[in-house]
């Protein structure tokens, strides 16, 4: 597609150019005239990682014959060079269980004849790209064909993965004898290689842990219960860091400056702080055309960028997933996932898969150039950049998982979003302190550790926002949280209904048809205490659903109102009496998400940044010495396959005004990396000020 010819029809289309700029606060001149910004100086120091990385990967079957025989080096480094990238994972070992140079320890790829590895470490070295070495861990195909006995075994004794008639992986437990040949491999390469950084892959546990005969003996020793999901956390978890820190080990022997990434340990949750002391930064993968989605970066980044450790995102250059060979992403796709690392205060990688006679895909590398030429433009303004938020969102992960994120997590984080709020999301020992809004969605069980830390919050001027369940103590059938005012009835006895009715009105129903609305999702009954408001109001259906009982198509009507509160507040805490946050993530019902704008304006009346923008706009606030920066990003996904959500066209905003809180006036107000200058005012503690256009993504400076 020709992006300029759109976007030369959309300018017209929409009555309005981008003639006209402005400089300082009420002056403007024609675009022939317009001056540019003079920026303050950017941080020097890019910290560990750089900006447009790529990871490369390499698994290829010892069936396949002609490994790597078109590789060649100086054409290796000209397609990187080309495309604007700095950094590259290169591969040491695959899935497959073969190497990709000459060792004592593993076993070379048959079919490949010369040192790939060290080809490509040397060609990047001089090249000035950095050159992390990738290396398969818990999936080893060789290994797993020739030990059964290293294999890791579910609770019925059968291998964990692929079965015998299964094209797939076989999972290998690091608790046998193959943590030695793991350890051996990553100690060859360091010694021999110098690698400048080692990303270790595929190192995890399915939920209910490993039941070989090391592990249950381990367990054993322990003295812990295999029949206990939480014992066999305890013992698996001790396996995984032990592994960690024999690779670690292995690799500060001759490499203590190399960065360290152990892939699969990412999650959400205050037992991951335990591992961070073996990492050196932190990725998250995230291919949005695999399981991932769309939904599974906005949260993570979120979460993983508070972690004190420089971190990147990876999407992918396919179409789906990894080997997705004979695909390529969407220009705009690609554009969108990388700004948004950028916009999330991160680093940028792009995954691909070299074809097994070893060429680049020049078309794929020419895509890839176009968004990392844009990002590099745009680096002096992310250097050591630190969101800015005020919003923490407590996740359900770090009570109910040791992984992955729940819907709960996805449609809180979706709904702010939409919002435009700037929000972290947090577990249970993350600080509190900087953030005026905690808010715990939907299932948000409260030891006494964590209610001390709330009081102090809220005795500091800060406010809490409860749903459902959250506010309840550890037995699940009492509110600890005095502060709400409120008493935990039980249940909704509307369970076969799926769900309950509310009114809203007054300022809690503000832009709420006003109507009886559905909840999507049966909630809690509550009593409240006295000088406890009740802000709405819940309704009954005529009846529960169930088979001896039920009424048209989906749930029974609405009959009359209930003496029972949607929403109940006291002071600084307010609370919605069903799964909101759940029921938008399955829903996305607007009535639900304008109901938590209302709870949110009425506890934090004056927010970072004001915008006005279709929910669509991704609005993020970011921060380097002396000036703040907003990205603006529009690139509406649509779904257009079964399980699919597809970026293809850039969709341009114009004329979006923005009010950013401030302490003083700022010194100027422009758009990076063009440096043009916009008319500003400061009015009352925000510098107010409009975005002529915003093609896919902007960036506006505000310098102090």
């Amino acid at each position: 597609m020709d992006h300029s010819m759109t976007r030369r029809q959309f300018v017209r289309a929409a009555g309005a150019g981008t003639a006209m700029a402005v400089v300082s606060e009420g002056m403007a001149i024609g675009q022939q005239d317009k001056p540019k910004a003079t920026p303050a100086t950017a941080p020097s120091n890019a910290g560990e990682l750089r900006f447009r990385q790529i990871h490369l990967d390499f698994h290829t079957s010892p069936l396949i014959h002609d490994v790597a025989v078109d590789f060649k080096p100086e054409e290796f480094v000209a397609v990187l060079k080309s495309a604007k990238v700095d950094s590259i994972n290169v591969f040491a070992k695959d899935h497959h269980g073969m190497s990709y140079h000459p060792t004592k320890v593993g076993r070379m790829h048959p079919h490949l004849k010369f040192d790939l590895l060290g080809a490509m470490l040397e060609a990047g070295r001089a090249a000035n790209i950095r050159t992390p070495v990738y290396m398969s861990l818990m999936w080893d195909m060789k290994c797993a064909e020739e030990h059964a006995d290293w294999r890791a075994l579910d609770a019925q004794g059968k291998p964990i993965g692929a079965g015998p008639l299964s094209a797939g992986w076989l999972l290998i437990c690091p608790n046998t004898p193959y943590g030695d040949y793991l350890e051996a491999q990553a100690e060859e390469i360091a010694r021999n290689y110098g690698a400048e950084g080692f990303w270790f892959d595929i190192l995890f546990y399915p939920g209910d842990g490993c039941f070989c005969p090391d592990c249950m003996a381990e367990r054993e020793k322990l003295g812990l219960d295999s029949t206990k999901a939480e014992d066999r956390l305890t013992q698996y978890h001790g396996v995984l860091q032990r592994t960690m820190e024999r690779l670690r080990a292995a690799v500060h022997r001759h490499r203590k400056s190399a960065l360290i990434y152990f892939n699969g340990r990412l999650r959400i949750g205050a037992g991951f702080r335990k591992d961070l002391e073996y990492f050196t930064h932190l990725e998250i993968e995230s291919l949005p055309g695999g399981q991932w989605g769309y939904g599974y970066f906005a949260s993570m980044a979120r979460y993983t960028r508070n972690l004190g450790l420089d971190y990147l995102g990876m999407t992918g250059r396919f179409h789906r997933t990894w080997g997705d060979f004979g695909t390529l992403r969407n220009s705009a796709a690609l554009d969108y996932e990388c700004f948004r690392m950028l916009a999330h205060a991160g680093k940028c990688c792009i995954g691909d898969q070299l074809h097994p006679r070893g060429r680049m895909v020049s078309a794929v590398y020419e895509r890839i150039g176009k968004t990392y030429a844009s990002v590099r433009d745009k680096e002096p303004w992310c250097v050591g950049a630190k969101s800015v938020t005020e919003i923490g969102l407590i996740s359900d992960a770090s009570f109910l998982s040791s992984g992955g994120l729940l819907d709960t997590d996805l449609g809180a984080t979706r709904m702010l979003a939409e919002l435009q709020y700037q929000f972290d999301i947090l577990d249970r020992d993350s600080d509190l302190s900087g953030y005026r809004l905690i808010i715990l969605p939907d299932t948000q069980m409260v030891d006494e550790t964590f209610h001390r830390k709330l009081q102090a919050h809220l005795k500091k001027g800060g406010s809490l926002l409860l749903s459902h369940r959250s506010g309840l103590g550890p037995d699940g059938k009492t509110f600890v949280l005095e502060e709400a005012g409120i008493t935990y009835v039980g249940p909704s006895a509307n369970q076969g209904n799926k769900g309950d009715y509310f009114i809203a009105s007054g300022d809690l129903g503000r832009d709420i048809p006003q109507m009886v609305h559905f909840t999507y999702a049966a909630g809690s009954v509550v009593d409240t205490h006295d000088g406890v408001s009740t802000l709405g109001q819940e309704w009954k259906p005529y009846f529960d659903r169930n088979y001896l009982h039920f009424s048209s198509h989906g749930q029974t009507a609405y009959e009359a109102p209930l003496d029972q509160p949607v929403v109940a507040g006291r002071g600084d805490v307010l609370y919605i009496a069903f799964p909101v946050f759940e029921s938008y993530a399955r829903n996305g019902y607007a009535p639900h998400k304008l109901l938590v704008r209302n709870c949110i304006e009425q506890l934090m009346p004056n927010p970072i940044l004001r915008v006005q923008a279709p929910s669509t706009a991704e609005v993020t606030v970011t921060e380097q010495p002396g000036r703040k920066i907003i990205h603006l990003l529009h690139y509406p996904a649509e779904r257009r396959g079964v399980d699919l959500d597809v970026v293809e066209d850039v969709i341009p905003l114009f004329n979006i005004s923005l009010s950013l809180k401030a302490s003083r006036r700022p010194r100027q107000v422009y758009l990076a990396p063009g440096l043009e200058t916009l008319s500003w005012s400061f009015d009352s503690g925000y510098v107010q000020f409009t975005v002529p256009e915003v093609y896919g993504h902007a960036m506006v400076v505000v310098e102090d």
